[in-house]
């Protein structure tokens, strides 16, 4: 409660209690400290895919999980499979970039949805340099699975340079997060 105070001229002056002694400043401290606990702790370090074979994984120094050739993940209602990531002496003439190194990334794609899938479109792939690559055109597969149904897919990608890279793998319209893979191409 303030507290009331009379000056020598007989003034009325309320004394009001330091902000850091009042209840509401400690009930907003209280629910700050964990809004800041929740979203420093919170975080997961699953990447959001559901590994379906039971073969071990790498991990790299982040919490980040990665996959390997071989192996098959889940996204959302979506199982990838990476079979191979080569370098290849592919070229098309056509294209206008002609990239020192084209990648051939072939994927196994099994569609549990009960939508159909549009396939070619859901392969993001990253450098040693961490920069997105471009498409390359080489015998890619554009084109989309009944539910229910599997496809061998095939991608190019054009670089510069080789070395560690970076898959990740998604439907084309997901919320889900990508499952991602790392390969060493030399």
């Amino acid at each position: 409660m303030a507290k009331k105070i009379k000056d020598e001229n007989g003034n009325t002056y309320v004394q009001k209690k330091p902000f850091y002694k009042r209840v509401w400043f400690w009930i907003v401290a209280v629910i700050a400290i964990f809004i800041i606990g929740g979203a420093l702790g919170g975080g997961s370090d699953d990447n959001g895919g559901t590994k379906v074979s039971d073969k071990s994984s790498s991990s790299k120094k982040s919490s980040t999980k990665y996959y390997k050739i071989g192996d098959s993940v889940k996204v959302g209602d979506v199982i990838y499979t990476l079979k191979s990531v080569e370098k290849t002496d592919e070229r098309n003439e056509f294209e206008d970039e002609q990239p020192a190194n084209v990648l051939k990334v072939v994927y196994h794609v099994k569609n549990e949805s009960d939508d159909d899938l549009a396939i070619g479109t859901d392969l993001d792939v990253y450098g040693p340099d961490n920069n997105k690559l471009e498409t390359y055109a080489i015998e890619n597969t554009l084109d989309s699975i009944a539910p229910g149904k599997e496809a061998d897919v095939t991608a190019g990608f054009g670089t510069n340079k080789l070395g560690e890279f970076e898959l990740q793998f998604a439907p084309m319209v997901s919320t889900e997060k990508a499952a991602k893979f790392k390969v060493d191409v030399q």
